[in-house]
């Protein structure tokens, strides 16, 4: 038996950890196992303006468990679109699950036509219990994935981050690349993330930071297309940590994104290109040591 949340769970912010963190402590009470059903893309990845997932579904998984849930399942919303609303809930309660835990506005089955009203008035004839979660509000608006991709789209990291209730976060192997950065005096770790479609933030530099071998390093990444020197035309992550200089080749890199600097922009020259740089690290580091309490380890 087990109590089980479900949603698609996309970035695990606030009003997700609320959901999931009831559904642990149902579990706990009633002693039984805590599920989340998670399914794995939005109804809006279905169409082609939608800007991409907030994390890998991995990561979404480690997040989750990171909360205390004993089990994930993975629904295919391809697989359960078309469903009755009775049909999807009959599947759920033949799998085990006593008690179901969902946000206010959870919708279901064919056309979305199940709600709050469906599970309660499926709720006798199938014999489980729900619990509706209010929903998590900042700034008079709904805590929502969209809302956060939204605002990674306008570079707005920190209050993206304060919605996930941490920091937004790239993570990626490093690979070589043409070894620009160094030749310009500032190396940089080139971040080869994830093939999923992600959302991503506003091309520009941010102050960033990652955890390297046990210890916190601090910098400035470019999420961006390169247009100054060996433009691309997919975004690339670009990161160059302050003081640090051992080899991170085939290293996997967690990134956060602490503070956004400026847009990127393309540059007459390299020379101007250097100084921007130049002028990019000190502005990060200034605003390192006044916002953050790991500063005095700043080069």
């Amino acid at each position: 038996m087990s109590a089980a949340c479900i949603g698609c769970f996309d970035g695990v912010h606030l009003g997700h950890q609320k959901i999931i963190q009831t559904t642990v402590q149902i579990a706990k009470e009633q002693e039984i196992a805590g599920k989340a059903l998670s399914i794995l893309h939005p109804w809006a990845s279905f169409f082609p303006n939608f800007p991409g997932l907030i994390y890998p579904i991995t990561k979404r998984f480690e997040l989750i468990r990171l909360l205390g849930i004993d089990l994930i399942e993975e629904l295919d919303l391809s697989c359960i679109k078309d469903m009755s609303p009775e049909r999807f809930v009959r599947s759920i309660v033949d799998s085990g699950v006593k008690v179901v835990v969902v946000g206010h506005d959870f919708t279901f089955g064919s056309g979305a036509s199940g709600n709050v009203s469906t599970l309660t008035e499926l709720s006798p004839k199938l014999g489980y219990d729900f619990i509706v979660v209010p929903e998590v509000v900042r700034n008079s608006r709904k805590v929502s994935s969209s809302w956060i991709r939204e605002l990674l789209a306008q570079g707005s990291v920190e209050k993206a981050s304060s919605l996930l209730g941490r920091p937004y976060s790239v993570s990626g192997t490093v690979y070589r690349d043409k070894h620009l950065g160094t030749k310009l005096g500032f190396p940089t770790a080139n971040i080869a993330t994830q093939e999923e479609s992600l959302a991503c933030v506003r091309p520009g530099v941010y102050v960033v930071s990652s955890v390297i071998a046990g210890d916190r390093h601090f910098g400035v990444l470019n999420a961006g297309f390169r247009p100054t020197v060996n433009p691309s035309k997919q975004l690339k992550y670009e990161a160059h940590f302050f003081g640090f200089s051992d080899d991170l080749y085939h290293r996997s890199l967690e990134i956060e994104f602490l503070h956004f600097l400026r847009p990127e922009l393309k540059f007459d020259s390299v020379s101007e290109l250097v100084r921007r740089v130049s002028e990019d690290m000190k502005s990060a580091k200034a605003w390192i040591k006044k916002s953050s309490p790991c500063s005095k380890t700043l080069p």
